[in-house]
């Protein structure tokens, strides 16, 4: 038995019209091979048209899939945004040309188990509600390296698990759900990158120059175009001309996937001196320092600028954010300029209020008012600034007279320092999303602090993540969906 939904509800079909309705047939619910909160619903229509999913369980949202057009009569989804051992109903919405809705009676099904790395994590909500359904975070652990996905309630409805050796560490989500991220080794070198399907399917490649040592690092993100911008890494030589060191700094490369070209854009080095530079960490090395050192890991290069993040603004600028330098660049579109240096040795601006100066930062990007948003992890920060804490912080930038001030910070109570990682995102209702993605303490019981507040400083969900063994959380990232798949009443 099947019922119909119009898509514009209560209104009657002319008479005079005749129409053919696409009818669901049969469906059938499978959990998939490689992922336990994947499931495959095959089954049969009447004759070609659309087939979508909705899908519920007690506790959670319903949702519906996004629909897909076939040209037979037989169809194979998949879903996604799924608990763990949780009881499912769903039903199928065959779609015909006229927009009109078939519905088939309620079937069931149960998800699998996550891996167990993943059921011994806690993400424990001690309040509020997050503004955007899902929170994609890496996961790096001994028992488990890959990506996760939380919804508000702190369940884990997605998970990507990498192969043996490989270590996602940043990521960016394609309009059609595929991920694009940095295929990391060890956490501080690469195999390059990759793009697969929700999934875990590649689709796409770039090996880097020396895979699994290769220099791409931190940071990934995608061009409206869609091609793939990242960070990498080159070596020169800096001294006196007698006893020069050799210094690792970065570089911007762009990737095209679809055809297959990749170019180095810009490199520090034709822009910036390491004469500017911070003490000790510009002049740190291997083993102590996350760095590459080259293809031979070479002990002896100093980790000299140490980027961490890129945001490409309206304008096609970029903003690059240089860790060891406690600065930020912008640079031309064209990428043959550095517009401006914001912090640390050779920037251009003034701080007349000191304490609003930024040390080791993350995640830098403007925001559409000009503004810069940024994670401020505040290592080495002078005692009479306050010391080491770290927060989320908004600075104007005056360009006439070359000032900077701070407009907005969100400190925690008390203050959590976090000497690693972390970042701050500003999401489209204002509100900004968080992690202090490094805490003191053992490696065993760390815990990771997310958290989204409004522009008052009010925290509107917060959550506390712990999994044993996890050393860091680099970055949090708000998202719609999985798969384009939507909540419904």
């Amino acid at each position: 038995m099947t019922c119909c939904i119009s898509c514009r509800p209560n209104v009657p079909m002319p008479e005079s019209i005749e129409h053919t309705y696409v009818q669901p047939i049969s469906s059938e619910a499978q959990i998939h091979e490689s992922n336990a909160l994947a499931v495959k619903i095959s089954g049969e229509l009447s004759e070609p048209g659309g087939v979508a999913v909705r899908y519920w369980s007690d506790d959670g949202p319903k949702l519906e899939s996004s629909p897909s057009f076939i040209s037979g009569t037989t169809y194979e989804l998949t879903i996604f945004r799924l608990r763990a051992n949780t009881f499912y109903e769903y039903q199928i919405l065959a779609i015909s040309d006229s927009g009109y809705r078939e519905v088939s009676d309620v079937k069931s099904f149960l998800t699998g188990r996550l891996p167990e790395a993943l059921e011994r994590a806690r993400f424990k909500v001690i309040n509020g509600h997050s503004s955007y359904p899902l929170t994609f975070l890496e996961f790096r652990q001994k028992t488990f390296y890959g990506l996760v996905a939380i919804d508000s309630d702190g369940y884990v409805v997605w998970y990507y698990e990498a192969p043996e050796g490989h270590e996602p560490y940043v990521m960016d989500q394609r309009a059609n759900g595929n991920i694009v991220l940095l295929d990391g080794a060890f956490g501080v070198v690469a195999y390059g990158l990759a793009e697969i399907t929700p999934l875990g399917d590649e689709v796409a490649r770039l090996d880097d120059v020396c895979p699994p040592n290769g220099p791409m690092h931190h940071e990934v993100t995608l061009m409206d175009d869609g091609r793939v911008m990242y960070l990498s890494r080159a070596i020169e030589y800096w001294g006196d001309g007698i006893d020069d060191i050799p210094q690792e700094g970065d570089t911007l490369g762009i990737w095209d996937p679809v055809r297959g070209s990749n170019e180095i854009v810009w490199n520090i080095f034709d822009h910036i001196s390491p004469s500017d530079r911070t003490s000790p960490d510009s002049d740190s090395t291997l083993p102590e320092q996350f760095m590459w050192g080259g293809c031979n890991r070479d002990h002896a290069v100093q980790d000299w600028s140490h980027g961490n993040s890129i945001h490409i603004n309206a304008d096609g600028t970029v903003l690059v954010s240089l860790r060891h330098l406690d600065q930020i660049v912008k640079l031309s579109s064209d990428f043959e300029e550095v517009l401006w240096r914001l912090g640390g040795p050779g920037g251009q601006f003034e701080f007349p209020q000191k304490s609003d100066r930024f040390y080791h930062q993350h995640s830098a990007a403007e925001l559409p008012n000009g503004n810069i948003i940024l994670f401020d992890n505040g290592n080495n920060r002078p005692a009479v600034e306050g010391g080491e804490y770290s927060r989320a912080l908004e600075l104007q930038l005056d360009m006439s007279d070359q000032t900077v001030r701070k407009v907005w910070e969100y400190r925690q109570s008390p203050d959590l320092f976090a000497d690693c990682c972390s970042n701050v995102v500003r999401l489209d209702n204002g509100h900004s999303l968080l992690v202090f993605g490094m805490s003191e303490g053992d490696v065993c019981c760390r815990t990771f602090t997310i958290v989204e507040v409004d522009d008052s400083g009010e925290v509107t969900w917060h959550v506390e993540h712990m999994s044993e063994g996890k050393f860091s959380q680099y970055r949090v990232v708000p998202a719609k969906s999985i798969m384009n798949e939507s909540e419904i009443p």
